[in-house]
């Protein structure tokens, strides 16, 4: 049987005590298996820091509990200290102490400062081996990453929480680190949390992601399972980037802004709303007589990104770069041929 580093169960949070106040969290439950990264994932403001705060000792749930390694570190009546969870903290900003070279601030959190066998351990796998004796000012970001990481885990942590890590760095040097930390964590034997409001982060590297909004856990899952099945319009919309149009029923079928939606599973149904589809898979024509106008347009390198107006809603389209139109053109939308698309409630995935 899988061990769980990490079980929170019930946790609710709000920053007073007045019946009237709005809960920051509700109702969190997440698994965290030994050896398990896992990616937090959100919009600012959704709850993912407080609950980080929470995981790390900083506040006093409201309710629900928090167990780490099989010990119950947090209730409403009692918290474990911080510095006694043996948690190692990642931020963004990397918090190193600018008067202490690398070896010294990997060294700080330790007790035991002549054995320094993990750490010479931890420096070799992040690279800094030969840096010890620099200062942070004369390390590139990544490298001050690196540090943190080594740092929080030397003094024999096994479990790493990671606030939005890589948000300071610069794109090749955060795909780069990005890409070494699940071995780091591998190499050391250590469990993790991330927080981070970027969907390619999370998925790119994390072995599950929980996805949250207003202070609620969607849905957590496999990034291959978040991508194939979207419980609910919030992951289909922050995951896949889809495009949310409300559905109309007309006797046997139903139709949107695109048009009518002819399938036999939608047939007798009665209480479908709403249709989940990518930008891609949705085709443009150019069309003076056409009801979509195009109100802004983006070049990302290999396509173009349309938000287009029709019926009172705007979409998001995405074209090669030899389909080109200038804001303001009228163009005509159609769900293109051979691609699929969820409709909710059930998030039911239907072929075209």
């Amino acid at each position: 049987m899988e061990q769980e580093a990490l079980i929170i169960e019930e946790l609710h949070h709000k920053y007073d005590n007045h019946k009237n106040s709005d809960w920051i969290l509700k109702s969190i439950n997440l698994k965290i298996a030994s050896g398990e990264f896992l990616g937090l994932l959100g919009p600012s403001g959704c709850g993912k820091t407080t609950l980080l705060r929470l995981i790390a000792g900083f506040d006093y749930p409201s309710k629900g509990k928090i167990i780490l390694n099989d010990r119950e570190i947090s209730n409403r009546h009692k918290i474990l200290s911080p510095e006694k969870r043996k948690i190692g903290m990642v931020f963004q900003d990397y918090a190193l102490f600018p008067h202490l070279t690398v070896l010294e601030n990997a060294m700080f959190g330790l007790k035991d400062k002549k054995n320094k066998s993990r750490l010479d351990f931890l420096l070799k796998i992040v690279g800094l081996d030969k840096f010890i004796n620099r200062y942070p000012h004369e390390l590139s970001g990544g490298q001050k990453q690196r540090l943190a990481i080594a740092r929080a885990l030397a003094p024999g942590s096994n479990f790493i929480l990671l606030d939005e890590p890589f948000c300071s760095l610069d794109m090749h040097v955060k795909l780069k680190l990005r890409g070494e930390l699940p071995n780091i964590l591998r190499s050391c034997n250590s469990s993790g949390l991330m927080v981070t409001h970027d969907p390619g982060e999370a998925m790119s590297i994390c072995n599950k992601v929980a996805v949250m909004n207003e202070g609620e856990i969607h849905q957590i899952d496999t990034p291959l399972k978040l991508l194939e099945r979207p419980k609910t319009l919030f992951v289909s919309s922050f995951i896949l980037g889809n495009n949310i149009l409300t559905l109309k029923k007309e006797k046997n079928t139903y139709s949107c802004c695109l048009g009518e939606i002819k399938n036999s599973y939608l047939k007798n149904k009665k209480n479908i709303k709403f249709i989940s589809i990518s930008p891609r898979f949705i085709s443009i024509k150019r069309s003076k007589e056409g009801k979509a106008m195009i109100a802004s347009k983006e070049f990302l390198g290999e396509y173009f990104i349309y938000k287009v107006s029709i019926n009172g809603e705007t979409l998001r389209v995405r074209t090669n770069i030899n389909n080109n139109f200038n804001i303001g053109d009228y163009c005509s939308l159609n769900i293109a041929k051979e691609s699929f698309f969820f409709v909710y409630p059930g998030a039911h995935k239907i072929f075209i």
